[in-house]
């Protein structure tokens, strides 16, 4: 009896899946609910005998025909809190802009609810809350929707950035993708200024506009970016550090591209980063100078040197 209840959870979520996205592919369905292929392939076979159009085949992915509508499904009590919260979430930790886009979306969730959990729902407004960080500064410029329609356009954008100098640049950006790290959002992009990815902080870029001008290239994917699985982008970077520094800049650290720490004899922290800035390693071990060491690539010690070199003290 279970195991046949189990069968019916899953075939409700392969239809949920089949009205979210444009192909729902086997191989990730399969991984997902942790059953074989072939237990896929007959779900599918199950929804299409029972009327559901759907298109496509194992080798592809599967998708409903193009104009085809089921009706609104139902939300349990659990899910509709789930939204909830995540709706407090993006009120206080996105742009307006985003926010709203959110909060229009609630109500279509909303409306989709028994009027009993509709009360639920209600109910429970105020028993979740939200509060920013004093770190996150003022609320964010409405740009996050601007960049990701970006990302998906390919299209470069133009923006004024602020950097931590305080100092002004117009920057041509090859939007990869945003991030957030406690208490703040950055995007990852191509720079044409600098001819290499950086991060940007979003509360620091101001005056956004999408260009015509298309990519010049084709971007890693953003986990890359972060320092995970892609070394054609990448070069190892190991540091010496105290546990304190290591500790403090943990966060920032990660978006440098840590990989990997560990403590050595002498109660320092070695890490081991995989960067694709080495400006910004290199500007982070001289901020931090009188803790930390470099040990590989030398290339890191001669950017250090140009920097100092160009000091006016």
């Amino acid at each position: 009896m279970n195991k046949e209840l189990n069968r019916l959870d899953r075939i409700s979520a392969l239809l949920v899946q089949l009205q979210s996205r444009p192909v729902v592919k086997a191989s990730e369905m399969a991984e997902r609910f942790d059953v074989s292929l072939r237990t896929i392939y007959r779900d599918m076979h199950t929804l299409s005998e029972a009327g559901v159009p759907i298109c496509g085949n194992s080798g592809v992915g599967y998708s409903l025909i193009e104009g085809y509508r089921l009706p609104s499904l139902m939300f349990t009590k659990e899910e509709a809190i789930a939204f909830l919260t995540a709706e407090k979430i993006i009120e206080q930790l996105t742009d307006t802009q985003n926010s709203n886009y959110f909060r229009q979306g609630m109500d279509k969730i909303r409306a989709a609810l028994r009027s009993v959990d509709k009360k639920y729902l209600h109910d429970m407004d105020d028993s979740i809350a939200v509060y920013k960080s004093r770190n996150a500064g003022e609320s964010l410029p409405n740009i996050m929707q601007t960049i990701l329609n970006s990302i998906n356009d390919k299209l470069v954008i133009e923006v004024d950035y602020t950097n931590a100098d305080e100092s002004k640049t117009r920057r041509a950006l090859e939007a990869v993708g945003i991030t957030y790290s406690y208490p703040r959002w950055y995007l990852s992009a191509w720079c044409h200024l600098r001819k290499s990815y950086r991060i940007f902080r979003l509360d620091r870029i101001g005056n956004i506009k999408t260009t015509e001008d298309k990519h010049t290239k084709v971007h890693p994917a953003l986990e890359s970016l972060l320092g995970c699985d892609d070394p054609q982008y990448l070069t190892e970077v190991v540091l010496r550090t105290s546990k304190e520094v290591s500790k403090h800049f943990a966060d920032r650290c990660y978006f440098m591209g840590l990989t990997e720490e560990k403590e050595l004899a002498d109660g320092r922290i070695e890490q081991t980063y995989m960067a694709y800035s080495l400006e910004g390693l290199a500007r982070w071990v001289l901020a931090n100078a009188d803790t930390t060491t470099v040990v590989k690539p030398v290339e890191i010690k001669e950017i250090i040197k140009q920097i100092i070199e160009k000091l006016d003290l």
